[in-house]
């Protein structure tokens, strides 16, 4: 993603052969705003919760910011010590991104995996929810799948949850033991790239067997008869912003 990002910004760049341009490629790419490198931003870390979202920008940095300027506010008093937090896909200049900016593109482009609440789209399957934990959950270290609560953004239907159980089936079969019988100092990738990988993995099986389970009660297939527009909900882009996002339309097959 980086690298043909990179590519279609800066087509005389020079990724392939300049390791110094290159890691200053993937800092612009990983820690600005757009592609501004601002002191303390990228300190601001990301909260998936909106209501702890507590800072948003005042001018945005989109368009031409040696006339309009660059600022960034606090949206509520902040106490001693309390940490200042950003949203990558919630934020106050970030409605493009509310449809389809969800967990999997969290740790695509940034690459860590973030916290309850989640937010999964699943193209293939025509399927789009939020992925929270119970109001009553107090013990998190101990809690499992069945502490989660779906809330599903598009209707979910019985053709989707079955595409999303052979995606489940094919994910714990093909993979599920593969942590530990793979010698990963052979392969010569850190141990902590391959921590946040099965991190990740065990979230998406979550999230899938978290749908699947609770998708019983409502499962109709009106989703199918819909146009490429299916997913949009909370944003302004639709099926023909395809340069906007990355959900492309579906093969109703």
């Amino acid at each position: 993603m980086i690298d043909r990002d990179i590519k279609e910004w800066c087509p005389n760049n020079k990724i392939d052969d300049d390791p110094i341009y290159r890691q200053a490629a993937m800092l612009v790419k990983a820690r600005a705003d757009f592609h501004y490198m601002v002191p303390f931003y990228d300190m601001f870390n990301h909260i998936s919760d909106s209501t702890k979202y507590n800072i948003a920008h005042k001018s945005t940095p989109y368009g031409p910011v040696k006339r309009s300027g660059y600022e960034i506010i606090t949206t509520c008093k902040i106490h001693k010590s309390e940490e200042l937090y950003n949203s990558y896909n919630r934020c106050n200049i970030c409605a493009e991104m509310y449809d389809y900016h969800g967990t999997p593109e969290v740790f695509l482009n940034y690459g860590f995996v973030e916290s309850m609440p989640q937010r999964w789209l699943f193209d293939f399957a025509r399927v789009k929810f939020d992925l929270d934990w119970k109001k009553d959950i107090r013990d998190l270290e101990s809690s499992t799948v069945d502490d989660m609560v779906v809330t599903f953004l598009v209707p979910p239907s019985k053709r989707g949850m079955a595409l999303l159980q052979e995606e489940l089936d094919r994910l714990t079969t093909t993979f599920g033991t593969k942590r530990y019988e793979v010698n990963y100092k052979e392969l010569g990738t850190p141990d902590s790239e391959w921590s946040t990988l099965w991190q990740y993995y065990d979230a998406l099986c979550n999230a899938l067997q978290c749908a699947i389970q609770q998708s019983y009660k409502s499962m109709v297939d009106d989703v199918w008869d819909l146009d490429d527009n299916w997913w949009v909900k909370d944003g302004y882009l639709t099926s023909d912003d395809l340069s906007e996002h990355g959900v492309y339309p579906t093969i109703n097959a």
